[in-house]
Order: structure tokens, then C-alpha cells, then sequence
């Protein structure tokens, strides 16, 4: 595969706006399955280690901000829920 294909496919596979936390850590195991393998060039491969960086970054930020979205603790220690948002993750 050439550079320039690798490099839209990975954009394709990177673009997290309105995906799910599903549908970014599937994009990271197919980024992990390409690198391995070794189909790639090593620029190829490169290229694909930074998206799978910037996705294991935006999967961090998702799962943080759902955690900080779902769980509220009370004053008398119990946990709710502050919001349904599932939709949004």
C-alpha cells in the first residue's frame, strides 16, 4: 500500500467526531492489526503508530469525561447519575 493510501485510510479510521469509544478502540485494534502486519512501509508504519497515539489519547479523553459525566458523588456518599448521555459517547 502506498504512503499516500495509508495516509487516507488512517484518516478515515482516525476521524473520532461523533464516533463512540466503541468505535474508536475497533479503529485502534484494525491500526494494530495493519502495523502488525508488516505490510506497510516503515514511513506507513510511522504514520500509523501517530493516529493510533491520537486515538488512544481521544479514548482517554472520552472515557475521562464520562466518568466525570456519569458519576456525582453525593454529600452523604452515595453515587448517582448526573445526566443520560449515552448517546453522546
Amino acid at each position: 500500500m502506498s504512503d499516500k493510501k495509508t495516509e487516507l485510510k488512517n484518516n478515515e479510521i482516525n476521524d473520532t467526531e461523533g464516533k463512540s469509544l466503541d468505535e474508536m478502540m475497533d479503529a485502534l485494534g484494525q491500526l494494530i492489526e495493519k502495523m502488525e502486519s508488516g505490510e506497510e512501509s516503515l514511513e506507513g508504519t510511522f504514520a500509523m503508530y501517530e493516529e493510533g497515539l491520537k486515538l488512544v489519547k481521544e479514548c482517554n479523553l472520552t472515557i475521562d469525561r464520562v466518568e466525570k459525566d456519569v458519576l456525582k458523588l453525593e454529600e452523604d456518599g452515595s453515587v448517582s447519575v448526573l445526566q443520560d448521555r449515552e448517546n453522546d459517547y
